[in-house]
């Protein structure tokens, strides 16, 4: 009769409402427990009556009872542990849905787009976003007359509108493309709920209010997420308020189009560094590019680097053949003379393409600028000997191709001399640059100028306690401090641009012995760069910001009196960085990551009323420029490549670059796991699907609810099974004790 009445049942095809119906881990591990204790007990039991030689008669007596109690046991344990706690879980949605199911009621549905760089990554000669389009574009079609569609992608951040022009949202998801700047899923996500929030209420009027009050809006709300699940495109920790709002509005439904590549392949180049990105004309720019892999296997690609001529043309420069593996990233480096300027601009390309084009080329600018102009002031020449030979090599310098110009003066002419045709003053080893000179330093870097102040044997101590010194010291001193054990420099602050480089470089100087120093005790407008290694960290390079300069000092001496960092090599790229600090050419930034703020320093003192951007695409901007405008922030940085900036209605000339490329994470295409997704959007609240299909089919049973047609069908199985079983049970021979031996 049970299997006449489920037959029945099945033809009827019933359906349940739309929930988590699959059992859990923890589902599962109680029904083992269970499982295994029951049958366990059982077999144990029969085996231990075995042993006792029990009569045939009293044997099936206890085999019968003891079937009928451990089945009775069974049952009710997965009643109390699973069954009920299985209900509880999905009462929510059998007892209160939240609206009456039917195919044919109105939809309001909001259909978001990845639109991030991977997206172009072509598979049959369709890129992912290609096939979002067609997805949706069928979809859209198959909605129940009175739908409303609205339209988002995770590149923009106006407010969401619902339109029920279903043939414009067409035309518009058709003309969707990828973004070089974008939000990630989980905020558009949100977004999307929210506007059915505000929609809900919009419609809680007339007709609307009558069935929200009878807890049926009328309305199927839909959430359609197209993306190829590249975790680039979603946020790293997951979301709380997304969570929550997904839990507070169980009603809307939330379907992810997965139609990613599952195994995709792709070389890219991932990164781009500048040995520097102000350089001189001749002189030689270092470049070195990260080629990685991901998927297939290793092979050999050509990488070419080109920059543009005065003729705007791109001009091949050299190759270089890498081997990439999917294991590890390899380095393709080249090195360019730098042609005259004042602008440079230039690409690194793989040659051969792939499915992912965007990472295949990455683009750099850097600034041709005269040398640095730099002042030193030394009581010999021998004291500013180490200096200016790193600053400004001779043999570099007679080519003209030093990145700086030193001058060498004496402590008495720094009170007559123009300083503002310097950007950096060094005083090395001065004995008394005298008040006239300490206020004139004050004065110039309150303007803007850097100072540099190396200590050393000769410093008279007096003299840089006066009032006038210490307006322009990073700190008092205190006396020479010698090492009566190994000293060295403590470099390790490798955040501040100074010491930034040494991280890359590893180290550098940290095994020059110090012997002794000055102590200086930074006071309150002051900070320690780097420090040395003694018990008491004594500081060994000290900065103050002093109006809009900085000034440095330096603690131990430069002219091997007191050590050997001269003959190191670390020193070179030490006070190269040190004046390029002092210099703010260190801040001048002319390759970014969209998404990064483009920010280009001004002269003050040239006007410039208004500029010209050319941006990659040859789309031409002009902006206007505020009077006293220090730093240009540059607006419409939406494309990757090398833009211009050239100034207009102005007598002096201006022209800046600079290049903009993709994050690295764009070009990994790690796809998101399906305990991924679970932890950013709660398992039970979205399906995943790869096809029209099987999207119509998920949301069907979103909105019909789950067919219980297949549960159905598997308890008649259970049930015609189970009754031949336990018929036959019946015709058990009974079982005869075993004899005992004698």
């Amino acid at each position: 009769m049970a299997v006449i009445g489920l037959l029945a049942v099945a033809v009827a095809r019933p359906s349940v409402p739309p929930a988590d119906y699959s059992l859990h881990a923890t589902d599962w591990l109680r029904l083992s427990v269970i499982g295994a204790g029951c049958a366990g007990l059982y077999f144990f039991l029969i085996a231990r009556w075995k042993r006792q030689r029990t009569s045939p008669h009293e044997f099936t007596y206890r085999r019968s009872m003891l079937r009928a109690g451990v089945a009775t046991a069974a049952v009710l344990l997965l009643a109390l542990f699973v069954v009920w706690p299985y209900q509880r879980r999905i009462a929510a949605a059998i007892t209160q849905p939240t609206v009456t199911p039917d195919e044919y009621l109105p939809v309001a549905a909001v259909m978001l787009f990845d639109s991030s760089l991977s997206m172009q990554y072509r598979h049959e000669s369709k890129t992912r976003l290609e096939v979002a389009q067609e997805i949706a574009t069928k979809q859209i079609g198959s909605m129940p007359r009175l739908s409303r569609v609205a339209l988002c992608d995770t590149a923009g951040e106006a407010q969401l509108r619902f339109s029920s022009d279903l043939g414009g949202v067409v035309k518009r998801i058709s003309g969707l493309t990828e973004h070089v700047v974008n939000r990630p899923l989980d905020d558009r996500i949100l977004a999307a709920l929210e506007a059915h929030a505000a929609d809900h209420e919009q419609t809680r009027s007339g007709e609307g209010a009558a069935l929200a009050a009878a807890g049926k809006e009328g309305i199927l709300r839909e959430v359609y997420v197209f993306t190829d699940l590249a975790s680039s495109a979603w946020r790293k920790e997951t979301s709380q308020l997304l969570r929550e709002k997904l839990e507070q509005m169980p009603g809307v439904n939330v379907y992810v189009i997965d139609v990613g590549v599952l195994q995709p392949t792709n070389v890219a180049l991932t990164e781009l560094s500048l040995s520097d990105q102000i350089v001189g004309a001749g002189s030689s720019l270092e470049l070195r590019a990260a080629v990685s892999k991901t998927g297939g296997d290793p092979e050999e690609r050509l990488v070419e680097l080109s920059y543009e001529n005065a003729a705007g043309k791109l001009m091949k420069y050299g190759q270089q053949t890498v081997k990439v593996d999917p294991t590890s990233a390899v380095t393709a480096a080249f090195s360019l003379r730098v042609p005259a300027g004042p602008v440079v601009q230039g690409e690194v390309r793989l040659v051969s393409s792939d499915p992912l084009a965007f990472d295949d080329v990455r683009h750099f600018s850097v600034l041709v600028a005269p040398p640095t102009e730099i002042l030193v002031v030394a009581e010999t020449q021998a004291d500013a000997l180490y200096l200016v030979s790193v600053l400004a090599p001779p043999e570099i310098a007679a080519q003209g191709e030093a990145r700086h110009h030193c001058k060498v003066i004496q402590p008495s002419q720094l009170k007559t001399i123009d300083l503002s045709a310097f950007a950096v003053v060094c005083l090395v080893n001065i004995r008394d640059p005298e008040p006239a000179g300490w206020n004139k330093l004050e004065k110039f870097a309150a303007d803007g100028g850097g100072v540099a102040i190396f200590l050393g044997n000769r410093v008279e101590h007096d003299k840089y306690l006066s009032p006038a010194a210490k307006n322009v010291l990073p700190g008092i001193l205190k006396g020479q401090r010698p090492f009566n054990t190994p000293v060295f420099l403590d470099l390790a602050n490798v955040n501040h641009p100074i010491l930034k480089k040494f991280a890359d470089w590893g180290g550098g100087l940290g095994a020059v012995e110090i012997k002794r120093c000055w102590r200086v005790d930074p006071d309150q407008v002051a900070g320690a760069v780097a420090t040395y290694t003694d018990r008491d960290r004594l500081p060994a390079l000290v900065e103050r910001t002093l109006g809009k300069g900085r000034v440095l000092a330096f603690t131990t001496s430069m002219d091997r009196t007191w050590n050997d960092l001269p003959l190191d090599w670390g020193f070179a790229p030490l006070t190269y960085e040190m004046m390029r600090y002092l210099g703010r050419s260190s801040q001048a930034l002319f390759n970014y990551t969209s998404g990064e703020d483009v920010i280009l320093p001004l002269n003050t003192t040239q006007r410039i009323p208004a500029y010209l951007l050319r941006k990659p695409g040859l789309q031409q901007l002009r902006n206007e420029i505020a009077p006293g405008t220090s730093n240009l922030i540059i607006p419409d940085v939406d494309q990757l490549g090398n833009y211009r900036v050239t100034g207009i209605e102005t007598d002096a000339k201006f022209e800046r670059g600079f290049s903009v490329n993709a994050p690295a994470d764009e070009s990994k295409l790690d796809r998101m796991s399906k305990d991924e997704l679970d932890a950013h959007l709660a398992p039970e609240r979205y399906s995943i699907a790869r096809d029209i299909e099987n999207l119509q089919r998920n949301v069907k049973t979103g909105r019909l609810g789950r067919e219980a047609f297949p549960l159905v069908v598997l308890i008649l199985l259970f049930v015609f099974v189970g009754e031949h079983l336990v018929a036959n049970r019946f015709y058990d021979a009974e079982q005869q004790p075993e004899e005992t031996p004698r």
